[in-house]
């Protein structure tokens, strides 16, 4: 939690951001890394046709880390 004070931010024009990605720069950096290393992420992937039960997985706390659909429809 962060206390400011606000009506001096508002007299400054100054304003308070957040991201839980990083800044462009330290997501560039990070790519980087993971490329001159062969870091991959860990996903679950599923086809679009069971989009149902890759949701109640997600749902359900079980999926790890990302969970992936595929078009396999059309």
């Amino acid at each position: 939690e962060v206390t400011a004070p606000v009506f001096a931010l508002i007299q400054g024009q100054r304003s308070i951001k957040g991201s839980p990605v990083g800044s462009p720069a330290t997501t560039a950096a990070m790519l980087d890394l993971a490329a001159r290393h062969a870091i991959a992420p860990q996903t679950e992937r599923y086809p679009l046709s069971r989009v149902n039960e890759a949701l109640a997985r997600l749902r359900s706390g079980k999926a790890r880390y990302r969970i992936v659909l595929e078009n396999d429809l059309g």
